[in-house]
């Protein structure tokens, strides 16, 4: 039994776990107590490593913004939606192929190379075509010259191989190299942020987000698709079987659908202040965005770990949940309390003016999290299930309710309208799924105590 067996709940009973057999692992250590000592479990450690990575993303992309904010607000406020824009269209691409990812590459073996060619070209040509239809089809002023225009498709493309790289790294258990490829990334767009404000370089806030994102791409899957995926040549021992390709072309599908509804918000919310209150004030909402996603982006990365652990072990789904709520609790808990008291402090690093217009925003957006981890644990447990229609009408819910919130109050309340919508949707869902989620804890005989 390896560690993470060790420190799980069981979600069984005692006669049930009996006729369990037994785990025939291919290496032994010579001595399992010192290796309990010092090794994390798989989860744990890959939750950890992912939550690292976003803490790093948002610590140093907060440094990001707080140099641009000596630039021209206006100047700020559109690189920050180009950005933006670009990276949900990115995630919109390749988000369900991440996901994807994360399900099947513990069956996948010596398919596991091609598997990943597949999604990224599927990921790269979806990135293409909406990048394009952004720049053709939907009005905008963000893109003025012919080689903006031309540019942005490829931005997009870029972004999606970006996110799913990590995804592949997760999914093969390798999360512990993402922190140290979000630093550098973090550390090179800073840097070069400093180097073109000297130089007063056109588009240069963009670019310094762009470079180090190709290096970043081309190091990293050189890695990937020439070392370490062909090595791998069998499916890992407890591992949720291989779909055949029909079935891959389900899940696919229904990723995708759930994909496109979970990232409309973060998509339209920024167009939105850009067309309603201009791109000044996005500038003064865009920070606040950033630090509630980083907050919910940690969040999403226990559930994303979740997923993974049980893709390779799908006997153990009850007792890691109990795993992932107690590692939710101790990173919400404490990251809420503090954003909601410091808000003020934290966008003052930026200047005055930020700290006046985006502090209620912030607080309130911060304040939806705990209500969004319900709908996030439910929509864990139904991917785990492929419940995949209940995932997406939760996330549409989600969707069409911040939307319109935040369209309904934006008005009369400005940015501060749009974190009361967000914050005031979910509640809503977390009301419609506290029911089932609980009902899914009972029926397992969930027990957060460890053995």
């Amino acid at each position: 039994m390896d560690e993470s067996q060790r420190v799980s709940v069981p979600a069984v009973d005692d006669q049930a776990e009996s006729r369990t057999e037994p785990i025939v692992l291919v290496e032994q250590a010579p001595d399992p107590d010192v290796r309990r000592r010092w090794r994390p479990p798989s989860f744990e450690l890959n939750a950890v490593a992912l939550m690292a990575a976003t803490g790093i993303t948002g610590v140093v992309g907060l440094a990001f913004w707080a140099v641009a904010a000596r630039l021209p607000p206006a100047e700020v406020g559109r690189a920050s939606a180009i950005l933006t824009t670009a990276t949900m269209l990115s995630q919109l691409s390749s988000s369900n192929v991440g996901v994807l990812f994360g399900r099947v590459l513990a069956a996948a073996g010596a398919k596991s190379r091609s598997l990943v060619l597949g999604g990224y070209g599927i990921a790269v040509a979806l990135s293409l075509v909406l990048g394009a239809a952004f720049v053709l089809v939907i009005p905008n002023e963000l893109l003025t010259g012919t080689v903006e225009k031309v540019a942005f498709p490829l931005i997009v493309a870029l972004f999606s191989l970006f996110a799913l790289q990590d995804w592949v790294l997760t999914g093969i258990r390798k999360s512990v190299w993402i922190p140290l490829e979000q630093l550098l990334f973090a550390i090179g767009k800073l840097g070069l942020l400093l180097l073109f404000s000297v130089w007063a370089l056109q588009n240069g806030i963009v670019l310094s987000w762009v470079l180090p994102c190709l290096l970043a791409v081309l190091v990293v899957n050189a890695v990937l698709l020439g070392r370490t995926l062909p090595r791998r040549r069998a499916a890992e021992a407890g591992a949720t079987e291989m779909p055949d390709r029909r079935g891959l072309t389900r899940i696919f599908l229904a990723e995708y659908a759930t994909g496109a509804v979970m990232y409309v918000v973060p998509l339209t919310l920024p167009l939105l202040v850009v067309a309603v209150l201009g791109t000044e004030a996005n500038a003064y909402y865009a920070v606040p965005w950033l630090i509630s996603e980083s907050l919910g982006l940690l969040i999403f990365n226990i559930s994303s770990s979740y997923l993974v652990e049980a893709a390779h072990d799908s006997r153990r789904i009850a007792a890691l949940m109990a795993r992932t709520i107690r590692l939710i609790a101790l990173v919400a808990v404490p990251g809420v309390a503090v954003v909601m008291i410091a808000a003020p402090w934290i966008l003052s690093i930026l200047g005055p003016a930020y700290a006046a217009e985006g502090s209620t925003v912030l607080r309130l957006m911060v304040l939806a999290i705990p209500f969004s981890t319900v709908s996030t644990l439910y929509v864990a447990i139904c991917r785990i299930q492929l419940q995949m229609a209940r995932v997406v009408v939760i996330e549409a819910m989600i969707a069409v309710l911040v939307i319109g919130f935040a369209f309904a109050l934006v008005g009369p309340l400005g940015l501060a309208g749009v974190g009361l919508g967000y914050l005031i949707a979910e509640v809503v869902v977390a009301a419609a799924t506290i029911v089932p989620l609980v009902r899914f804890l009972r029926a397992n005989q969930f027990s957060l105590r460890r053995r």
